[in-house]
This record gives C-alpha cells, sequence and structure tokens, in this order.
C-alpha cells in the first residue's frame, strides 16, 4: 500500500467560532459555542458579493476565527494572535507567542485564551491584548508513526503533516479546558491559569473539548473519545473507535465532538461518524465514508448533521437520530475546513484555495470564493471540475515527498481555517497568510 493510495483513503478541522451571550458577558468559542454546534443565529451570505476585507499576516493561517463584538480573533503561524476590527479589517492589536498559533481563541469574560505550539497556554486581555498569565503544558507536537501513511521509512518516527491544528479551549463555570500534543487534558481556573486538574491519555490531544451539563468531551490520537467529568476530571466513560497499527492512517480523532440533543457526534480517521449516548457511550449509530477522514467537526441543525470529507470529496447531510443520508454533494476536493450553518447555507472551504455555499436543504452549490492564488493556479494543481490535479501534486512515495507535497497544496492557498459568520460576513484565514471577510 503506497503513500499514494493511502492518500485516496485519507484526508479531510478544524475550527470555527463565533459571540454568543452568556448571563454577564460576550462569549465566543470553536464551531459556534461550547457545544460544537455550528450553528450561527446571525445574518449569512446568499449573495456572494467580493471581499470586504483582507488583512495580510506574515505566516499560514490554520487558525479559525472568533468573531466576538465585533472584532475578529485568529492566529497565524507567524507565532502572533490578530484582533481585527469585525467591520473595516484594521488591526486593533496583536500577542506574539512563542510559536505557531493553529488553536482557535476562545473569549470569555473580557478575556482571550489560546494555545501555541511552544506548548504554552496565554490567557490575554480581550480589550488590548495584554498577557494576564501562561500555562506551561506537559508539551507540545504532532502525530508520529514508524511508516506513516505507507512511506517507506520504517526505521524512525515521522511527524504527521495532517496534523496541522491544536486543540482550542473551552470554558464553562470560570474553568477553561483544553488538551495537549503530550497526551494531556487540562482544566484550569480560568481567572489565574493554576490547575485544577488534569487527565493523561495515551495519544495526542488536538480534538477541542466540547462542554454539556458538567462534562467535557474530546478525542485522542489513541483511537478513543473521552468524557470527563468537569469539576475533577474523573472519567464518565470512554468509547474506543477504529485502530491502525500498520500504516497509522486509518486512527486517531482531529474532529472535534457535537453535543446535540442527548447524543455526542464526532468525525474520525478511522472514516467514520460516530454518534454516542451523552451519558453512557455507548454506540448510537455509525456512518461509514469508505475509508475517507473525517477531520472536520460536523455541524448540527434542525435534526441534521453537516460534514465533508477527505478523499471523496462529499459534503454529506445525515438524519441526527439514526444516521440515514439524507444528500450528498461534492465539495470538489479535499476537506479541512469545518462547516458553518446559518439561515439556510452551510458554509466550508477546501485544500483548493475554495470557500463555498451550499443550501443546507438541498446541497446546492450556491456559490464559491477563490483565494488568489487559487485564482492564478501558476501550476495547473486545479482541473477544470475543480478537483486537485493528483499526478502533478503527490509525484514522489516517501516522507520527504510527502512533505514537498503539503508545500504544494499550500501554494493554491488552500482554506483550511473553518469559517465564522457574524451580521452578514463570513470570516476564515488561508494558507496564502491572509484573513477574508465575505460579504
Amino acid at each position: 500500500m503506497t503513500y499514494f493510495k493511502t492518500f485516496a483513503i485519507s484526508i479531510s478541522v478544524a475550527i470555527l467560532i463565533s459571540c454568543k451571550s452568556n448571563e454577564k458577558n460576550e462569549s465566543g468559542f470553536f464551531h459556534a459555542d461550547n457545544a460544537h454546534s455550528g450553528y450561527y443565529n446571525t445574518t449569512g451570505v446568499k449573495i456572494l458579493h467580493k471581499a470586504k476585507w483582507t488583512y495580510k499576516t506574515s505566516g499560514r493561517v490554520f487558525s479559525s476565527p472568533v468573531i466576538c463584538e465585533n472584532r475578529v480573533f485568529i492566529g497565524s503561524d507567524d507565532s502572533c494572535v490578530y484582533a481585527i476590527n469585525a467591520k473595516n479589517g484594521r488591526l486593533s492589536w496583536k500577542f506574539k507567542t512563542g510559536g505557531k498559533v493553529r488553536s482557535s481563541a476562545a473569549i470569555f469574560s473580557d478575556k482571550v485564551f489560546v494555545m501555541s505550539s511552544n506548548g504554552l497556554f496565554y490567557c490575554l486581555r480581550q480589550d488590548s491584548g495584554k498577557e494576564l498569565w501562561k500555562f506551561t503544558t506537559a508539551g507540545e507536537h504532532v502525530f508520529a508513526a514508524k511508516g506513516l501513511d505507507g512511506a517507506p521509512e520504517k526505521d524512525r518516527l515521522l511527524d504527521d503533516p495532517w496534523d496541522m491544528f491544536l486543540s482550542s479551549p473551552v470554558v464553562a463555570n470560570g474553568i477553561v479546558y483544553f488538551g495537549c500534543g503530550a497526551q494531556t487534558f487540562y482544566a484550569l481556573d480560568c481567572n489565574t491559569g493554576k490547575k485544577k486538574w488534569e487527565f493523561v491519555t495515551k495519544g495526542v490531544i488536538h480534538s477541542s473539548p466540547a462542554y454539556h451539563d458538567s462534562t467535557v468531551f474530546f478525542g485522542s490520537w489513541d483511537s478513543y473519545m473521552y468524557a470527563l467529568n468537569s469539576a475533577d476530571g474523573t472519567l464518565r466513560w470512554k468509547f474506543k473507535t477504529g485502530i491502525d497499527t500498520v500504516y497509522y492512517n486509518q486512527v486517531g480523532f482531529q474532529s472535534s465532538p457535537v453535543v446535540y440533543k442527548g447524543v455526542v457526534y464526532s468525525g474520525c480517521r478511522d472514516a467514520n461518524i460516530w454518534a454516542l449516548d451523552e451519558k453512557t457511550g455507548q454506540l448510537k449509530w455509525k456512518y461509514y465514508n469508505n475509508g475517507s477522514w473525517v477531520i472536520v467537526t460536523p455541524a448540527l441543525h434542525n435534526d441534521t448533521l453537516y460534514f465533508s470529507t477527505s478523499d471523496t470529496h462529499k459534503f454529506i447531510a445525515l438524519n441526527a437520530s439514526d444516521g440515514k443520508m439524507l444528500y450528498s454533494g461534492n465539495c470538489k476536493n479535499v476537506g479541512f475546513s469545518s462547516p458553518a450553518v446559518t439561515d439556510g447555507i452551510v458554509y466550508l472551504g477546501n485544500f483548493g484555495g475554495s470557500m463555498m455555499a451550499f443550501r443546507s436543504k438541498n446541497g446546492e452549490l450556491i456559490w464559491e470564493f477563490k483565494t488568489e492564488l487559487a485564482r492564478i493556479d501558476k501550476d495547473s494543481l486545479i482541473t477544470r471540475d475543480g478537483e486537485l490535479n493528483f499526478p502533478k501534486i503527490f509525484k514522489e512515495n516517501s516522507y520527504k515527498g510527502m512533505l514537498n507535497s503539503m508545500e504544494t497544496l499550500y501554494s493554491l492557498g488552500s482554506v483550511l481555517s473553518s469559517p465564522a459568520v457574524a451580521d452578514g460576513i463570513v470570516c476564515f484565514g488561508s494558507t496564502d497568510g491572509n484573513v477574508y471577510a465575505l460579504y
């Protein structure tokens, strides 16, 4: 089994955020709320006009935006967290961390919480970006395995280039929760940064936690979905998904859980969508995607689950109660950008540099926006029908070839950042270094 064959059954995050009111403060979390519904109760973009503004960072943007109190909060590979005026795209402030910022921020009680690839977790003032405190985790690194994805190098650990997001925090009851690459899940006092508790798994934790009813849910690269008591970190249940000890391709969680009407939903690199009972962790149903990773975090609204796949390039809607397919469409190429849902529209991006809007009732494509690098496509990496030109991108069955292929993909201005929607704009980042706001 070569890397190319493995890729054909394997690719598809993260992470979209908006502003939601609680009793006293405005707050924003990954995938729209702390249960990760992906639903934005706001005005979207039914007719695309153009980019209202773009903001250029000094690095690739994998982080997903938070839109809160008329500002966009987002991280970049240039190691900075940015606060950008949502109306005009002007910089409000930026804060430099010690590593790439591929976590999405959480906004709570006038604070900004974010993880950096240097292994430090930061708390900043929302109005100025001033550091309030920071916490040193056990460390940050990506998933690694020998012979990863069918590469011939079996004598050393290979860092997984597809593991490209960090865990994004969630806040509840004065505690901030998140995971890290050193297999550890943390609960910190959100005002002081003091550790309340930690929970250790046997795999990288880059899944972002969801919170509901005094429980935090997250997935690990050890193949388990976990449910922990949010107060003390004790295990309520864990559920084992698929395993792959040969190519380490069909195993692990990059998708994050969604809690909806008593059920926990998540995609997985084992090519399934899993639906588990919120209280017991027992299987309700699963939906298999023909070997194709589900990296995105599904969106749930009106009893419908929306997600996209990696290699099969599908945009799929399922009945949330039983997992039966409602429709299946084409998202043109590899999807790692998690969908956002507004008033009858589903938005999602892809590796080919597109942000697309689909009609939620039937999957009809309404509009498509391409980044400038995707429009130019100077190396003809995208075919006439919008698919990736695989022979030009994936040329060599080796680890070095895999890394080169990733660089080639990023040259298209890939949209791996997940869209956030607020007040008539759709906001996202791109590997071209830009943050976009469409209207």
